[in-house]
């Protein structure tokens, strides 16, 4: 069995790599210990997935079987069981939460800490002293839970003293009934499972129609419901599906068009609406606020599309607010918006491609613009050609594809010889993605407006960002509505960390370019449970669209560093070394 430290060192390794020293210090252990961790796991793993400790490279998580490798989890976690004794028990002591895991009462305490961390934006873990704990929300939401839960997790199921004959019977009976047609079978399977579970806790619900074939199904397969239960059943039931009907692309049109109000670049089409509507009619329909497979980090591409998870995070609010739809995981969503990002990336990028042979510049110009997106080849055959095209249209880069020698001052060249295979097409991406980020770190990141903050023990994030964003206000660099968008934005939660810098930002209506200040910081601190060692606060314009890119050449680059390595940033040039490696 995986113990709790174990656990979490996986859990950290999902997110990034880190360095032995580095997970030893967050363990509170030696070294040792954590290298006798990491051969444990590998063998408890059996190839699912495996640590690697490649030394100053730090220690790596490979998954090789994702879906095997989290079921595997599952079963050596038992946060969803904890959950389901408070949802199934009222108010519970620890003492009694321990004998019935059959754990140390100190471990169960750390556990109540770590569940109410863990799902502090879905439901409110209470306790009363003396009394015990509970989960303090109202008696449909905590239903739907434990149908997650039942759904999620097979020891769950043995909590509740199931006959799985009579689950089986129950399941065949509800795959045919035409009731509910939104919600999906298994779920609803799931919700009558949950009802039953919770018969005896249930207050009852308004008056409702007798539904008498399902109460039929149901007493068929061995389930006997009270007519108040079945009334909060039924009840339950007929809510979610029409929840489910008022969703409509209008109402998920006019939704977008309030979210992109407050967010750069124009994300509204056809396919967005499309699959924001199927997506939120399955929210309503079948609420998930557990999650039925354990995702892996989506750090990565949050932090290259930070504005399509803002809008997402703006998204779910109003959904919440103005159609009373609650999703509790932005992740999804964020890719949606992303995705439409990408569709909108349609400014076509010059590049010119000097060559010295008619038919290799035909067949590389064709294979460029097929694999490379938004780029235009313009062939030239001198330095006189090159000389004069250049002036015209500002190539973001020049592909030197002959032997004829170019100026050392030339800028933006890349030299491929002969016809360009796949790994020289990989390196004319990387080279337009990064190109003008790279020739432009000092004005992007200007070393001026960066400074020390001394923040000390105790002092919220929320305070030191307004501290640093309004002395870069007095400063001149950002102006008093920027400032107040990023500390507004850094309340909302979801906060963007890279690598244990935090970026907190904002999208200007300034027609002004990309700024970013670096902030080194006195103390270590934790944002939104990740350790940030120093923070960049960045400012992109509204109506830029191409500056989404820095934020995907920042995540790139941090990426590939160990997060000590950010941790021990002196200073902007330091910051800006790191940038350029």
């Amino acid at each position: 069995m995986l113990n709790e430290r174990q656990l979490g060192l996986l859990e950290k390794l999902e997110h990034q790599a880190s360095a032995l020293a580095e997970l030893a210090q967050q363990a509170g252990v030696s070294a040792r210990t954590i290298t006798r961790d990491i051969d444990y796991l590998n063998f408890t793993l059996s190839g699912r997935a495996r640590v690697i400790n490649q030394g100053n490279a730090g220690v790596h998580l490979e998954i090789l079987d994702r879906k095997h490798y989290f079921q595997l989890l599952q079963r050596h976690d038992n946060d969803d069981q904890l959950l389901a004794l408070l949802l199934l028990n009222g108010f519970t002591t620890r003492l009694q939460l321990a004998d019935a895991l059959h754990l140390p009462e100190t471990l169960v305490a750390d556990k109540l800490v770590k569940l109410r961390q863990r799902y502090e934006k879905i439901f409110t873990l209470a306790g009363r002293p003396g009394v015990g704990y509970f989960i303090d929300e109202p008696e449909s939401r905590q239903i739907l839970l434990l149908a997650n839960l039942l759904k999620k997790d097979p020891f769950v199921s043995s909590l509740t003293g199931f006959n799985y004959a009579a689950v089986e019977r129950l399941s065949a009976a509800i795959a045919s009934l035409p009731s509910w047609p939104a919600i999906h079978r298994d779920y609803v399977v799931s919700v009558i499972l949950a009802v039953w579970s919770m018969r005896n806790l249930v207050r009852g619900g308004l008056q409702t129609r007798v539904n008498h074939e399902v109460s039929g199904c149901i007493e068929a397969a061995g389930f006997y419901f009270s007519e108040k239960t079945l009334c909060v059943l039924i009840s339950l039931l007929d809510e979610l599906q029409s929840q489910a009907e008022s969703i409509t692309p209008s109402l998920i049109q006019q939704l977008l068009s309030d979210t992109q109000t407050a967010h750069p670049g124009s994300v509204l089409d056809n396919q967005l609406i499309e699959d924001l509507t199927g997506h939120v009619t399955r929210c309503a329909a079948s609420p998930v606020w557990v999650a039925e497979n354990r995702q892996g980090s989506m750090n990565n591409l949050k932090a290259a599309w930070p504005v399509a998870f803002d809008m997402s995070i703006h998204f779910i609010h109003l959904l919440r607010e103005k159609l009373g739809v609650v999703v509790s995981d932005s992740d999804l969503v964020g890719l949606y918006f992303a995705c439409a990002l990408e569709r909108q990336q349609t400014d076509r990028q010059p590049v010119i491609l000097l060559t010295e042979q008619n038919a290799i510049a035909t067949i590389n110009k064709l294979a460029i613009e097929r694999d490379v997106l938004n780029c235009r080849v313009h062939i030239v055959h001198s330095l006189a050609a090159l000389q004069g095209i250049s002036e015209e249209i500002q190539p973001v880069c020049i592909i030197n594809n002959s032997h004829l020698p170019l100026d050392d001052a030339t800028e933006n060249v890349l030299n491929i010889r002969n016809i360009i295979t796949p790994t020289g097409i990989g390196q004319i991406k990387d080279f337009l993605d990064t190109a003008f980020i790279r020739q432009n770190l000092h004005r992007l990141f200007p070393a001026e407006a960066s400074f020390h903050d001394d923040n000390q023990p105790g002092e919220s994030w929320l305070e030191i960002c307004a501290r640093v964003s309004q002395r870069l206000s007095s400063e001149g660099y950002l102006t008093a509505d920027e400032a107040w968008r990023i500390c507004q934005r850094e309340q909302e939660g979801e906060n963007l960390v890279v690598n244990q810098l935090a970026i907190p930002h904002c999208w200007s209506e300034k027609e002004t370019p990309f700024r970013g200040f670096f902030i080194t910081l006195s103390r270590p601190l934790t944002v939104n449970h990740e350790p940030v060692s120093h923070m960049l606060i960045a400012c992109a314009s509204a109506s830029a669209r191409h500056e989404s890119k820095i934020f995907s050449y920042l995540a790139r680059t941090l990426y590939k560093h160990v997060p000590g390595s950010i941790a021990g940033l002196r200073n902007v040039e330091d910051f800006l070394t790191l940038l350029r490696e």
